[in-house]
């Protein structure tokens, strides 16, 4: 019985030491991907919280983390930059990015990424400057201004880029004119508010085809960011780059900390 016993215990430990081993190599073989991170509004809209905010606070202390812990916060251009060349990334790479342009970028956002020295892009969406824009079901929340924009550019810490001119689901444009002035007009006309070249484009609810990707290839932009959405390619295609969106639960530091490592989407792949 005892022999048995032991036998078992033998064959367990040898089950777990494989399992253990073989997420390791999973995990860990190919080195960390950089982490894009994908923020909306700070702070609630209209003093009502939508599942895409982080409060002031908790964005806060996200900033504070990554600056305390040696994460190394580069531009999106500079990743690309890395990609392109087929250069391994680094360990903790962090990307930091906005979506749909929102004046509390300003207000709430800036001035933590200026005490921490943290570049970051913010994706505007071009035809709504200054304008309310209804986030969630009734939950507006004003876009930022040209004056806005034209100072964080100006600050050498902030890139603009694209979230198309209306925000439409681009996969249902028809009209390839009308995806034409979505991407490309867009870009012109927020690199002649800002002054500088706008490179970046982020897909409204991250979704894009293959021909709005050639399209905005032909736009002139440099790479483009989707959402989390489920895709075939590895995640290095720079016209279809993963993110990872920050939410209210992120505000737990272990659970931020995990979305910032460079391994939580192999790590939910392997969840799922």
């Amino acid at each position: 019985m005892k022999k048995t016993l032991s036998k078992a215990a033998v064959y367990l430990f040898t089950f777990v030491l494989t399992g253990f081993i073989v997420l390791c190599v999973h995990l860990f073989y190919d080195g960390p991907s950089a982490a894009i991170l994908m923020y909306h509004s700070v702070g609630a809209s209209n003093g009502r919280m939508t599942c895409l905010d982080v409060t002031e606070e908790a964005f806060a202390r996200q900033m504070a983390f990554l600056h305390a812990r040696g994460f190394h916060v580069i531009r999106l251009e500079e990743l690309a930059g890395i990609l392109r060349r087929g250069e391994k990334v680094g360990p903790r790479t962090v990307v930091i990015t906005f979506d749909d342009g929102y004046d509390n970028n300003y207000t709430k956002a800036f001035p933590i990424l200026k005490k921490y020295g943290l570049p970051a892009t913010i994706f505007v969406i071009a035809g709504r400057l200054g304008e309310n824009y209804d986030v969630a079901r009734g939950i507006s929340t004003r876009i930022m201004t040209r004056e806005m924009m034209q100072e964080m550019v100006a600050s050498g810490l902030v890139d603009i880029g694209s979230h198309t001119t209306h925000h439409y689901y681009l996969p249902d444009v028809q009209s390839e004119s009308l995806l034409w002035e979505e991407i490309r007009g867009s870009k012109t006309f927020l690199e002649s508010v800002v002054g500088a070249p706008v490179v970046s484009l982020a897909y409204p609810l991250g979704g894009h085809t293959r021909s709005t990707e050639e399209m905005a290839r032909r736009a002139g932009y440099e790479v483009a960011v989707g959402t989390n959405r489920k895709d075939p390619r590895a995640g290095t295609d720079l016209f279809a780059l993963k993110r990872i969106r920050i939410s209210q639960s992120s505000s737990n530091m272990l659970i931020f900390f995990l979305e910032a490592s460079g391994y939580y989407p192999r790590l939910k792949r392997l969840a799922s």
